[in-house]
């Protein structure tokens, strides 16, 4: 008893210095430009003029596309590959965007020269296909409206 009595009388001043304390709220700033400045450590708000302007930057160089590739994005295998003359890939530049009815299998064929290792993939298909340069066979990606939008080698 005697030990709580002293721990009591010691932390008493304490505890009234903590509520004397919790009783006085600072001041709130203004929520202005000066009142910012102020609060980070600034004299003044510095005036438009004397703010940095932005420096230009330079827009990057874009290589030009390889002899004999469609124009586009390069990919490895598909008809921005120049590599991929071996299966007529980049000849199938022009037939890109267009529906793959049967008067457009039949330009596909005549321009590639051949039907054989030629396969039309459509949309969500089994059929999983690797662009190889190397490989013969030209395989013609289709969307879901039976649009062509890729062609590959592989």
């Amino acid at each position: 008893m005697i030990n709580a009595a002293r721990a009591f009388a010691f932390t008493l001043p304490a505890l009234a210095l903590v509520l004397t304390a919790c009783g006085s709220e600072p001041e709130q700033p203004g929520n202005d430009a000066q009142s910012y400045a102020a609060r980070i450590g600034q004299a003044g708000a510095t005036p438009v003029a004397e703010l940095p302007t932005a420096q230009g930057t330079v827009a990057p160089t874009v290589a030009t596309p390889l002899p004999g590739a469609a124009p586009g994005a390069y990919a490895p295998g598909t008809l921005t590959d120049p590599a991929a003359q071996s299966c007529g890939a980049p000849l199938m530049g022009p037939f890109i965007g267009k529906t793959a009815d049967q008067a457009t299998r039949t330009a596909i064929a005549t321009t590639l020269g051949r039907t054989d290792n030629l396969r039309f993939v459509a949309f969500g298909g089994n059929v999983s296909v690797n662009p190889n340069p190397a490989n013969p066979r030209l395989s013609i990606m289709l969307d879901a409206q039976n649009i062509i939008r890729d062609a590959r080698c592989g």
